[in-house]
């Protein structure tokens, strides 16, 4: 980031979108050829070379983002465990710069980041997820013991070692020593997903499911989770009378987004180039 006062020319942008991923990343890669398709020019950059490409300069309280030009991020997840200092500072200098840039950029931004954390206000916990979104998921059970499954919201209890990020079904014992984290779930539950684009939504399946209201529902959800683009996975129980969520994706996959590509794709070009 700079705060110098020299004028300075405006860069410019490698290409008419900027996709911010692992250039090997499958949904990148069909995204980047769909939007050429579509006769603009896509640079599929990671994170430390789209961190390079942009300057945010601040004069006068202003900040100028340059070069302008539209982002869709789909980050990939930090490591869960610490792989040496200087990558883990790097990485984190990386992700700031690009976080200032999607904040402050007058151009369009695919899950612009706000005041929280680039991944919206998802949590690793889906029990906290659920809550911030407003809806009702199941609930889930913190211990720093092995804990005991309480009244039953499923057919199976299962605990994870928040150590080592292992899971087993109840009484089984993950690998590690805690603390834990404990929800129940169905064995073989039903799921309908539903991705959400800005105010639009699309569910996966033909599934009759009308009466759930999933789309508005998963709209709701997005947008009190301050997320643009993400995929959101519904428990359909008591036959198809409820629905519960139990995950939200921020950044979806190529096989949580090929379903709904029809109506997708061309509604992500009104959103990136208006």
């Amino acid at each position: 980031m700079s705060s110098e006062t020299t004028p300075e020319a405006a860069s410019e942008a490698p290409a008419d979108l900027v996709v911010v991923a692992d250039p090997q990343d499958p949904l990148a890669v069909e995204l980047a050829a769909y939007v050429t398709e579509q006769g603009r020019s896509v640079a599929v950059l990671d994170v430390f070379d789209a961190a390079q490409l942009f300057t945010v300069t601040v004069r006068a309280g202003t900040a100028t983002v340059d070069p302008v030009v539209p982002l869709v991020l789909l980050l990939p997840a930090p490591p869960e465990r610490r792989t040496g200092f200087d990558a883990e500072f790097h990485l984190g200098e990386c992700f700031a710069q690009l976080w200032a840039v999607a904040a402050l950029t007058p151009a369009p931004v695919v899950n612009r980041p706000a005041g929280t954390l680039v991944a919206g206000r998802t949590a690793r916990s889906a029990a906290v997820t659920a809550r911030r979104a407003g809806e009702h998921g199941n609930g889930e059970l913190f211990s720093c013991g092995y804990p005991q499954p309480g009244s039953p919201e499923g057919e199976a209890f299962w605990v994870e070692d928040l150590g080592t990020l292992r899971a087993r079904r109840w009484p089984e014992r993950p690998p590690g020593t805690g603390p834990y984290r404990a929800r129940w779930t169905d064995t073989d539950p039903a799921t309908e997903t539903v991705v959400v684009l800005g105010d639009r939504a699309w569910h996966c399946t033909t599934a009759d499911l009308d009466h759930l209201d999933l789309e508005s529902r998963s709209t709701a959800a997005a947008t009190a989770l301050g997320l643009d683009l993400a995929a959101l996975v519904w428990r359909v129980t008591d036959g198809t009378a409820t629905a519960r969520l139990v995950h939200v994706e921020p950044f979806p996959s190529l096989e949580q987004l090929r379903m709904v590509w029809l109506g997708l794709g061309p509604r992500l070009m009104e959103v990136l180039f208006p």
